[in-house]
């Protein structure tokens, strides 16, 4: 056996040596440095001191290096350049906890006046308010809703950071982000791209496309062991060994030493059910590693989660039983409070194991000393089997590993059987180079959303011109455009064909298309809304609008478990009379068991507004409060078009609709809407105040506020309630986001937008979540 490396993605350009470079001789801007010093950086690493010098002569520059090698302040630097030229950022992120970690690191530059915004999955900013903003935090899809809506703050923007760039690969937000930077360059050709990414097999060529230097480099601040365990040892890519004590099953060994040792363990396996039991597992083990001192921290956790939610779920119950031995779980069934409360602990240290699923490694930066790998593989719903994970994922994960300042090295551990297997994993995973990125941008449903876009936002009108657009994508710098052209006209003869575009020699989007667009709707859920929309009878029940909603892709069902058929089939025999839309009929035909997986989905939304406990439902539908919470913001969202659609197509319904998307979006019977509006009043206390004899605003208005108190448990928020309702300016009121071609009136009411998982334009927060009030 040889020593292994593990490779870097091309012949980089040299970054120099591994010692922190000091700020003397940087082409720094002088009055940033001392703000950098008060966050405790007197010196940058040297992949940051080799980005300097093209970032500060305006050039784009992609840094392709590991986890914690500071690529995010080179992109604070570029956007503190653009600033100081009176230019404004966008620093586009894929994933809402990535956003929210960005933005609080950005206000740190406000005393040099900088003003930071927000703009993700659950916040929308105002026009008025976008225009003052320097720095826009964003996901793709809420730029690329920018781009669609002619937003003018887009001039403005002399630099864009795309973070994780990687993420190209990603067939669910790749497309986006792939567009998004695109149409970003044709509106600027001299706009100056930051990409930032981890060490990818084609780097180099992600920075030709992009017309950027290229960085790369291994470097980490923290250096980083690779290894793989098997029975008693761990054995590195040096072919160095550590002999492990105690015995017991691998993965309570590998957390335990390292706990014993004064670290953390971060722990990666392949499902929540997955990452949930072996928490509970290594809860005895943990807690026997720990002083007194430490079992008190983390005892403070549990009562940190009982603050969240006045609402009971099933993520609080389960991790109030086990933080206090130091272990938690961290994946998509907790809801967003939930998770901060487990980051925030885990920062901390007062958790000392922490097992989450692979999404964790993409997202926020929550190091540890030991980052163990058990599982390789992970069910893929595409092709129905169990597939490997990607290496470059194992890598990310593996680069969790060290944390700076506490850690003198960090240490990931992958496990093996055999000695057979023990060879493949390092051949495998540790010294192999990442996987390359490969545009998804030909993807069907994407092409769908996009090819529309461009047409509906008047970005392209001639065939020329979409040609030319796309070849200016990475899947047209990269890959023959014969396929892609052959994609785009089955695409565009399938808009034509169902009223999307308008046929004849320039490309126009119709009203519909317009509407579609801007509603950031797959076409084919347009079509599926608008044809139940036409079906439906004057008078149409809450459920037939939701099983209409939940047969859309834009809200992907839940799996039919094992003996759940009978019920469900029984179920649709019931509804079928009254279904506007149905498995063996244009435009749906689906087969009979993915329709009954939709009717499942839509009777989890009608417990919802029938206000049934959260615990409740999420044993029944086998789910986390995290998975409730995104099924209802898409659902809210989804109704929300369909209102807009009803306004145009069956405007005698968008009342009815409109009624239903407020109901889903608050779980409230039709009696609770008054209250529930009322910001603070979710559907706990909402009904807490109807059953004390407070059914509407003007009851309360009416009511002695000690009264109030008594039954909101809290005087302020009493006081705060009738302030809403005595000056209604008080109130956090949403602006309705543009839903006509610009220039032309909104033909719409003004109905809050939603927000929704999959960060599409919206901007009402799902409060009866984030406080379980």
């Amino acid at each position: 056996m040889t020593a292994r490396k593990p490779s870097p993605p091309t012949a980089p350009r040299p970054v120099g040596p591994t010692d922190r470079v000091a700020f003397d001789g940087l082409p720094l801007d002088p009055e940033v440095i001392p703000l950098l010093r008060t966050q405790g950086i007197d010196a940058l690493y040297p992949p940051q001191a080799a980005a300097v010098e093209p970032v500060s002569k305006g050039r784009s520059v992609l840094l392709a290096c590991p986890t914690a090698s500071g690529k995010s302040l080179v992109a604070y630097l570029a956007l503190l350049r653009a600033f100081r030229r009176g230019q404004a950022g966008l620093y586009l992120v894929p994933l809402r906890a990535l956003a929210a970690e960005k933005y609080e690191e950005l206000e740190a530059f406000q005393p040099l006046g900088l003003k930071v915004g927000l703009s993700m999955g659950d916040f929308d900013i105002p026009a008025e308010r976008l225009a003052k903003l320097d720095v826009l935090v964003a996901t793709s899809e809420k730029a690329d809703g920018l781009l669609r809506h002619g937003s003018p703050w887009l001039k403005r923007v002399g630099v864009v950071i795309a973070d994780e760039i990687h993420l190209l690969r990603d067939p669910d937000r790749g497309p986006t982000l792939e567009v998004t930077l695109t149409r970003l360059r044709r509106m600027n050709p001299d706009i100056q791209v930051v990409a930032l990414s981890a060490t990818v097999g084609n780097s180099e060529e992600l920075a030709r496309w992009l017309s950027a230097d290229h960085i790369a480099t291994e470097f980490r601040p923290v250096p980083l062991r690779w290894g793989v365990f098997r029975e008693d040892r761990i054995t590195f890519t040096d072919l160095s060994t550590r002999e492990l004590s105690g015995g017991g099953e691998p993965v309570a060994r590998l957390v335990r030493t390292v706990v014993e040792e004064g670290g953390q363990a971060l722990v990666f396996v392949n499902s929540r059910r997955a990452s949930e039991q072996v928490a509970q597992q290594l809860g005895p083990t943990v807690r026997a590693a720990m002083s007194v001192a430490e079992r008190a921290g983390a005892a403070a956790t549990a009562q940190d989660l009982l603050g969240v939610s006045e609402e009971d779920t099933e993520g609080i119950r389960r991790l109030g039983a086990m933080v206090p031995s130091g272990v938690a779980f961290h994946n998509a069934s907790l809801t967003n409070p939930e998770r901060r409360v487990i980051e925030r602990a885990f920062r901390d240290r007062r958790l000392k194991a922490l097992v989450a699923t692979p999404t964790l490694a993409a997202g926020i930066n929550l190091p540890a000393r030991r980052v163990i790998v058990r599982d390789l593989t992970r069910y893929d719903d595409r092709i129905g089997i169990q597939a490997p994970i990607p290496v470059l994922e194992v890598q990310q994960m593996c680069g969790r590993a060290g944390r700076p300042r506490f850690d003198t090295e960090g240490e990931a551990v992958l496990l093996a059987r055999d000695p057979d297997e023990e060879e493949r994993l390092l051949d495998t995973y540790l010294s192999a180079g990442p996987e390359r990125v490969e545009s998804r941008l030909a993807a069907e449903p994407a092409l769908r959303m996009h090819l529309l876009a461009l047409i509906a936002s008047g970005e392209v009108d001639t065939e020329e011109e979409l040609e030319r657009f796309f070849a200016a994508t990475f899947y047209g710098f990269t890959l023959p455009m014969e396929e892609l052209n052959d994609q785009v006209e089955r695409v565009r003869t399938f808009l034509e064909l169902h009223g999307f575009l308008e046929t004849g020699p320039r490309l126009r989007a119709t009203p519909f298309g317009r509407l579609t667009s801007d509603l950031y709707l797959d076409p084919v859920s347009a079509l599926y809304l608008r044809h139940a929309l036409e079906k439906a009878p004057r008078g149409v029940r809450p459920f037939s609008l939701l099983a209409s909603i939940a047969a859309t892709p834009d809200l992907p069902p839940l799996f039919l478990r094992r003996g759940e058929e009978p019920e469900l089939l029984e179920r649709f025999q019931e509804e079928e009379p009254e279904l506007l839309l149905r498995p063996e009929e244009e435009p749906l035909s689906v087969d009979l068991e993915l329709f009954l997986a939709t009717l499942k989905t839509a009777a989890l939304l009608e417990m919802w507004i029938d206000e049934r406990p959260i615990v409740e439902i999420t044993q029944r539908f086998n789910l986390g409060a995290g998975d409730l919470r995104s099924k209802v913001e898409d659902a809210d969202w989804l109704l929300f078009g369909m209102g807009r659609l009803a306004v145009r197509f069956r405007r005698d319904l968008a009342r009815a609709v409109d009624e239903l998307s407020l109901r889903v979006r608050y779980g409230v019977r039709t009696e609770l809407l008054d209250l529930v509006r009322l910001r603070g009043i979710g559907r706990v206390r909402g009904r807490a105040l109807f059953a004390a004899g407070f059914p509407d605003r003007e009851a309360l208005l009416s009511a002695a506020p000690d009264r109030i108190a008594t039954v909101l448990k809290s005087r302020a928020l009493a006081d705060a309630v009738l302030r809403q309702i005595r000056h209604p300016s008080s109130r956090t009121e949403v602006p309705t986001v543009p839903l006509a071609a610009p220039g032309t009136p909104d033909p719409t009411p003004p109905v809050a937008p939603p927000t929704s998982t999959k960060g599409r334009p919206g901007a009402r927060r799902l409060e009866e979540f984030e406080r379980g009030s």
